[in-house]
């Protein structure tokens, strides 16, 4: 019988773009050139083992039974399977039975290869060939093989998770057109950039545990993805989608240094694509960026939401920490988004009303409220109003202006969050009045709204002036501030009533915190009026233990334990950052108390010497 020539090997890369493939290993010349990965998806040893494994009968195939349990495959038909030629490594997965990570492929030497093999495998050392140390100094490193999605079923069940756990959240997606891309082509109709960010960012709200140990994989594939798609011109809208998902999980999974770089370039991209989708005064095409001069009212709505959800990540990861945002407003004139019920329609809707942003603050308050009373105005407007105004709240309390000009612009601005506050509706901050479904959003709205005016009114202590002194501006705003804290800790109750699904949205826990630091400082440190109301009927407390305050403190103790739950990096986090303020006492309360906002914003470095496994208790 004479043996069947041997065709030609070809990698994945270079099948999927139709390029001419040498076939050398581990990386073919074309994927050497373009930088990168080369990967074997199939090897011709599958092609000269096929009649044993698969089992060819007079031209037919039939499938092995034997075959349906991996762990029963001969060693040198696994090889076979697996693409190997016989001086390559051997995958992870065959020395031992347990699959911890079919992506890792191990790089021992020779003698500990051989003996896992045997260990996991007797009696194969006759049949499996091992390649022999040749007095080599190093190994040839072995490629890892890129992560697929999952199958269709699991694929559309992680898809259903994200429109209902986290796309409140991220409502960047029109729900219909991919379900019906995916209906139509399969998951081939959908590019896998936005597929694997989908779910990369609903595998933490799967309840299988398996499932969720993949979100760490899947979200760096999305990443490495989004870096190289969107250089390219093609499924542009898709590859932003993609990477507005990315960053809101690098917020969640605390990596924001790529994560902001991604914003960057993500939102460079948006901006241009943006005046050829009609959100623009003028329009311009740039084929090489992968702008039509026509595009669909979904493709233009999508491409408003993305641009507004990369503005609010901006002020959102540069303002806790004191840092400047990188997006500038002054000349933005993109159109305020559509309620949702519209945009989730099948047919566009027939009487569309249009507003645009514009940076005049009290203009843009005019247009919310004209919004409002036409009965236009949605929780997006409301939240994106509010993340405008935290970042003119940034800029007013920059340190590097003036210090009488910074007095005058935070005064206007706290008149500016009276009028925010008088227009919003009851629905849009008040959960008794909110539909079901707006529940999770009035709550950020509440925890957005509180953090602008604990930002505002936490004053310093100037040269002086003490703590006991009743007209000092610290004094007179301080109430302020902890009426903010305490209102934000009466909403966190209120929700939790029904449920906490909160606990999914990546931005809460960082508008929770200022709460945290105002309360923990008054525990600690409480205001003169405080204690003078707390000993009216001659009974002294312990100096700064109020026990309604100490009650508000457990729940923001309990909502950090759970968001450790959903988000277990950004719950840490959190959680640690609670557990050092309450643990400096009295003394570091009072000196950030005396600094006023400045004690507020900064990075987190001290939080990173708390052990990871820290117990939040409230001091007594």
């Amino acid at each position: 019988m004479s043996t069947p020539a041997k065709p030609q090997n070809v990698c994945k890369g270079c099948r999927s773009r139709k390029k001419r493939c040498d076939g050398n290993r581990p990386s073919c010349s074309s994927c050497t050139v373009r930088g990168e990965l080369c990967y074997y998806e199939r090897s011709n040893r599958r092609n000269l083992c096929r009649d044993r494994v698969s089992g060819h009968v007079n031209g037919g195939t039939t499938r092995n039974p034997a075959l349906q349990d991996w762990t029963s495959w001969p060693v040198d038909e696994v090889d076979a399977l697996l693409g190997l030629e016989p001086t390559e490594t051997i995958p992870s997965f065959m020395a031992g039975p347990q699959l911890e990570d079919s992506y890792e492929w191990i790089m021992p030497n020779n003698e500990l290869l051989g003996t896992a093999i045997q260990a996991s495998c007797p009696g194969i050392n006759q049949t499996l060939a091992i390649p022999q140390n040749t007095g080599s100094p190093t190994l040839p490193t072995p490629l890892k093989a890129p992560p697929e999605l999952p199958e269709l079923p699991q694929l559309l069940q992680l898809i259903d998770l994200f429109f209902e756990k986290f796309y409140r959240y991220i409502p960047i997606i029109h729900r219909q057109t991919l379900m019906s891309a995916i209906e139509s082509q399969g998951p081939q109709g959908v590019p896998p950039v936005l597929l694997f960010a989908i779910i990369a960012v609903s595998t933490s709200g799967h309840p299988d545990s398996r499932i969720r140990q993949s979100q760490r994989i899947w979200y760096e594939e999305a990443k490495n993805r989004v870096s190289k798609d969107i250089q390219l011109s093609h499924h542009v809208l898709q590859t932003l989608q993609a990477a507005v998902l990315v960053v809101y999980l690098g917020l969640a999974l605390v990596d924001y240094s790529p994560c902001i770089v991604v914003l960057g370039e993500a939102w460079r991209k948006t901006v241009a694509i943006g005046h050829s989708y009609g959100d623009s005064l003028r329009k311009m095409i740039v084929e090489s960026l992968g702008t039509q001069e026509k595009a669909t009212w979904i493709e233009r709505e999508e491409t408003i939401r993305i641009s507004w959800m990369l503005f609010i990540m901006d002020r959102a990861m540069c303002f806790p920490i004191g840092l400047m945002h990188a997006i500038d407003d002054r000349r933005m004139t993109i159109e305020l988004p559509m309620s949702e019920h519209d945009f989730q329609s099948v047919n566009e809707p027939v009487s569309k009303h249009t507003s645009r942003f514009t940076h005049n603050l009290s203009k843009l308050i005019s247009t919310v409220r004209e919004n409002n009373l036409q009965g236009a105005a949605n929780q997006l407007q409301y939240i994106i109003l509010i993340y405008t105004f935290i970042g003119r709240i940034s800029e007013a309390l920059d340190f590097a202006d003036d210090e009488e000009e910074r007095k005058e612009r935070i005064e206007s601005l706290c008149s500016d969050l009276i009028k925010i506050r008088l227009m919003l509706p009851r629905s849009a901050t008040e959960l008794s009045f909110a539909s079901y479904d707006e529940f999770t959003q009035v709550l950020w709205l509440n925890m957005a709204l509180n953090t602008c005016t604990i930002l505002l009114h936490q004053r310093p202590l100037n040269e002086g002036e003490s703590l006991d002194d009743a007209g000092t501006e610290l004094a007179i705003n301080w109430p302020h501030c902890v009426a903010a804290a305490r209102a934000s800790i009466a909403v966190l109750r209120d929700a939790s009533r029904v449920s906490i699904d909160f606990v999914g949205n990546a931005h809460i826990p960082c508008l929770l915190f200022p709460s945290c630091r105002i309360l923990t400082n008054e525990y600690f440190c409480p205001s003169k009026r405080q204690r003078e109301a707390r000993g009216a009927d001659g009974v002294q407390p312990p100096m700064g233990r109020d026990p309604k305050v100490r009650e508000d403190l457990e729940v923001i103790a309990s909502a950090y334990a759970r968001m450790k739950e959903e988000w277990p990096a950004l719950g840490k986090k959190f959680g640690k950052g609670m557990y050092f303020y309450l643990h400096q006492g009295a003394e570091f309360a009072r000196k950030s108390k005396v600094a006023g906002v400045r004690s507020l914003v900064g990075v987190c470095d001290n939080w990173g010497t708390i052990p990871d496994d820290y117990k939040l208790d409230i001091p007594t």
